[in-house]
């Protein structure tokens, strides 16, 4: 299965993203190719599995910020719940 997207370096060493599909280009804001390819990856695997996205996220939110992770979901639920 080929990749989504492809990585190249543009004349000033800034790094973009490329959709194979639609060609649309996108400046990943960075010089430093490790953290290119880590992006590259990563938009890759979001590609591949569409429903891991949310774990991966949630489990980033509760590194960064346990209560935050626990507080998200519960902000949008409130919408879904009628208030006495």
């Amino acid at each position: 299965m080929t990749d989504k997207f492809r990585i190249f370096r543009r004349a000033s060493g800034v790094w973009y993203i490329e959709d194979r599909e639609t060609r649309f280009q996108q400046s990943l804001r960075t010089r430093d190719e490790t953290e290119t390819k880590r992006l590259l990856q990563a938009k890759n695997e979001a590609h591949r599995q569409p429903a891991i996205n949310v774990q991966i996220a949630r489990a980033y939110l509760t590194a960064s910020d346990p209560k935050l992770a626990v507080s998200v979901p519960l902000r949008g639920s409130r919408h879904l719940v009628p208030r006495d």
